[in-house]
């Protein structure tokens, strides 16, 4: 496989719950498939866009390279016996609130099962990450971190990892000031019927990414221990 893919592993919803319709008809299409849906909301491609890069999803790993010495197979074995072992972890409902200059879904109470679920994919996958580039260091440092985000950094190849880590679900690009209420108010105006039954982080799945501007593409989905 090419060098140039790079893996996540984050949280999909199974594409029969209500969660999972909300986010086809939030950004579009289906993220399992990529496919259209006729039923969406036709929101505006610039509120949209950096959400739709990745699909429907809440970040378990960030987004990494393979380390020379591991292929797509062995990876594909980790997370497995990672989910194997794992156990789900309740989220209660979701709702939407502001996350720095974007919007997400995110648990409305605390969610210390699925943190520390979190941060067993970054510590038990972390042998697989090949290490940040100098340019891919000072990219990330340059948006602005604290000392603890910058030591994440260089340790695990994220600013967002353990105590800095916030479950959620990206619904929005980054907006001006004045653009946060309206896009805080329109999920639940639009989909609250979707987002009424509270949510279970069930299975881990597995996504790529082929080249640096191409979305990521769910490879498969690996349901916890006792799901």
């Amino acid at each position: 496989m090419s060098t140039q893919y790079r893996y996540a592993v984050y949280f999909v919803p199974r594409p029969d719950t209500p969660l999972a319709e909300f986010g086809r008809r939030w950004l579009g299409f289906d993220t399992e498939t990529r496919q259209p849906v006729e039923n969406a909301w036709d929101l505006p491609s610039g509120i949209i866009r950096t959400p739709a890069r990745y699909g429907f999803h809440a970040t378990l790993k960030a987004p990494f390279r393979l380390r020379r010495e591991h292929d797509e197979a062995s990876l594909m074995e980790a997370v497995q016996a990672l989910a194997e072992r794992l156990r789900p972890a309740p989220l209660g409902h979701l709702a939407p609130r502001q996350l720095g200059s974007f919007i997400a879904l995110m648990p409305t109470l605390p969610v210390p099962d699925a943190d520390a679920l979190a941060f067993a994919c970054v510590r038990d996958l972390d042998p697989f990450r090949a290490p940040l580039s100098d340019e891919e260091a000072d990219a990330i440092l340059d948006k602005g971190v604290t000392r603890r985000q910058k030591g994440n950094v260089y340790t695990w190849g994220y600013p967002y990892v353990g105590k800095d880590y916030l479950f959620h679900m990206t619904l929005t690009s980054i907006l001006a000031p004045h653009e946060l209420e309206e896009w805080r108010a329109r999920p639940i105006a639009l989909g609250a019927q979707y987002l009424r039954d509270p949510v279970t982080l069930d299975a881990l799945t597995l996504c790529a990414q082929k080249t640096p501007n191409s979305p990521f593409r769910p490879l498969q989905r690996f349901p916890l221990g006792d799901e």
